[in-house]
């Protein structure tokens, strides 16, 4: 946590109301995401209670497992809604021309976006996709094919939640600590009720802080799931378990005891399936980032890919991944979570300002521009190199060399030349390295005047994907081809005759 989010913090307690900590919303939002709210049972991780879930805030379907039993008809349903929406997707399609090294590529024009309340969700749905997407198949059931195929989606989507930017399944929970920050501790900000309360807390409350208390008093605690309020569990649910349980024994019909469940649980969920559409209708309110934009482009054409490969081979993917694919996983996620970073630092004053706190960034006023600047290549041909200097009073933990970028000419680059410590401000002399052309043809663009205030942030490293060795060439214990072991074989060769 930064200095700036550790002050705005306090001063939301102090106050009682949650502050604004961005101006813009750095995550794509669809105009008919599909909403998912799940619950799960006391015990196995992955077995299913309930989920409401629907792109209509008004008519939301309400899915419920048995107490025992198979679970298969409501993970049947869940499959058609959720591969339902997905389908929906692959309506209509795009033609991208082929660009440097890229082939041309045909990509759908939308990608489906799942909201959930909290990260503990994103767990579950993981949890329930590895259990769905290893199941046997039967070729005469269609329902046990589009579980597994369930299955294969959640893996996907929960694989997504993982990398920083995308906007596939999203925690609400963490949509909303991107833009606002609370009074209470960031364990406390993953219950939506009491985080949507700091945020807009209702009329007549007298602040964010009283909502959340009021919020946090109510019983019985509705928690945005998968887990269930203990009360709730003892109190209400076992009487009515106990009932199914009683008349699956006696083989008397189960619906009633399965009815009064359905009636239990559309009461219990329906304040945080209202709490989420709130949740949505507040983002949808932040102006959206440039970043963002961009971001959904390299979704879909995630999303094109995932399509292309269950139509092309369609295998589950393994259960955890060898030493190579682990690495390049790692290495995807480091990127996704830089790229992100700079992303916001360039559309948003606030990160831009965090950063400064930091001494990651520092802002000041340009004072001398030197548009003539040239410097001799290695062929010995000039180099159009302009500098400018640039005064700035805020903390300065860099050293020359040190390339940095700038939020209002992103497509140039920057060096640090030197560096002049004073009494009053530091004088910093920049480089100006790329997006400046040719010296033949010098694009002016990127020079600023004399007097403009300019925030600079360091550049983060460009992205290159390391050289990883096949799987073949990987040691037995990552992964790779069994290892011949002569002498233990011999070993186990001698222990035999001794014991004959």
């Amino acid at each position: 946590m930064s200095l700036l989010t550790s002050l705005l913090r306090m001063r939301a307690a102090h106050t009682g109301n949650a502050l604004h900590t961005s101006q813009l919303r750095h995550l794509h939002l669809s105009d008919q995401p599909l909403m998912l709210l799940a619950l799960k049972q006391t015990g196995p991780a992955a077995r299913p209670l309930a989920v409401m879930l629907g792109i209509d805030p008004y008519r939301p379907q309400l899915l419920v497992a048995p107490p025992s039993g198979s679970t298969a008809p409501m993970l049947a349903a869940l499959a058609d809604t959720v591969i339902a929406h997905i389908n929906n997707c692959q309506r209509h399609s795009e033609h991208l021309p082929a660009r440097n090294n890229r082939p041309p590529l045909q990509r759908y024009t939308d990608a489906p976006q799942i909201l959930v309340p909290n990260p503990q969700t994103v767990h579950h749905l993981k949890v329930l996709g590895d259990d769905l997407r290893f199941r046997s198949v039967d070729r005469e059931d269609a329902d046990s094919q589009s579980i597994q195929r369930l299955g294969h989606w959640l893996t996907y989507l929960s694989d997504r939640a993982d990398l920083p930017g995308s906007a596939a399944l999203i925690p609400l929970t963490r949509f909303l600590g991107m833009h606002w920050v609370t009074g209470q501790s960031p364990l406390e900000d993953d219950d939506l009720a009491t985080l949507l309360a700091w945020i807009d807390p209702p009329r007549h409350t007298a602040s964010g802080r009283d909502a959340a208390l009021k919020a946090e008093d109510s019983a019985p605690r509705r928690l945005a799931g998968p887990a269930t309020d203990p009360a709730f569990d003892n109190d209400r649910l076992a009487p009515l378990f106990n009932a199914h349980a009683r008349a699956r024994a006696q083989g008397r019909d189960q619906a009633r005891p399965l009815a009064e469940l359905e009636r239990l649980l559309a009461v219990y969920m329906q304040p945080t399936w209202d709490l989420m559409w709130h949740a949505y209708a507040l983002l949808q309110a932040l102006p959206e980032a440039k970043g963002s934009i961009r971001r959904w482009d390299h979704e879909r054409t995630e999303f094109t890919k995932e399509c292309s490969y269950l139509a092309q081979d369609g295998r589950p993917r393994p259960a955890r991944d060898q030493a190579v694919a682990a690495a390049v996983r790692l290495t995807v996620m480091e990127h996704a979570a830089a790229a992100f970073a700079a992303e916001r630092v360039a559309d948003d004053p606030f990160a831009r300002a965090e950063l400064r706190t930091t001494g990651a960034a520092f802002g000041g006023t340009v004072t001398a521009v030197d548009a003539q600047h040239t410097l001799r290549g290695p062929t010995g041909r000039p180099q159009w190199r302009p500098r400018l200097t640039v005064s700035t009073s805020d903390l300065l933990r860099m050293e020359p060399g040190q390339l940095l970028a700038c939020h209002a000419y992103r497509r140039a680059g920057y060096k640090i030349c030197e560096i002049t410590f004073s009494d009053s401000d530091t004088l910093v002399e920049l480089e100006i390295t790329a997006g400046m052309g040719h010296a033949d043809r010098p694009n002016y663009d990127v020079l600023p005047e004399a007097g403009a205030f300019l925030v600079f942030t360091v550049a983060p490293d460009p992205y290159r994907m390391p050289e990883l060795p096949s799987r073949d060439q990987t040691p037995w214990t990552h992964g790779g081809p069994p290892a011949d072991h002569p002498d233990h074989s011999n070993e186990d060769e001698d222990k035999g005759e001794e014991e004959q």
